[in-house]
């Protein structure tokens, strides 16, 4: 097993109804800020959601990675 260090961006956010929704994905690298805001306050602003947060860090998981396949 290798440890490998990856981006994982999460949003979390928050519908009309009081249902919450996520969204995970790994990245090449993280959303600057601005257009994260900018994102989430577009679909607060047409009423598609009314909260919401998010993150984007860095962690370290250990895997086994076939040989050839990209990491």
């Amino acid at each position: 097993m290798t440890m490998y260090t990856i981006l994982v961006y999460l949003s979390v956010i928050v519908m009309p109804d009081g249902e919450i929704k996520t969204y995970t994905a790994t990245v090449k690298k993280c959303p600057s800020t601005e257009m994260v805001r900018s994102m989430h306050q577009r679909m607060m602003d047409t009423g598609e959601i009314v909260d919401w947060a998010a993150r984007c860090s860095s962690t370290e998981v250990q895997l086994i990675v076939p040989k050839g396949l990209k990491t």
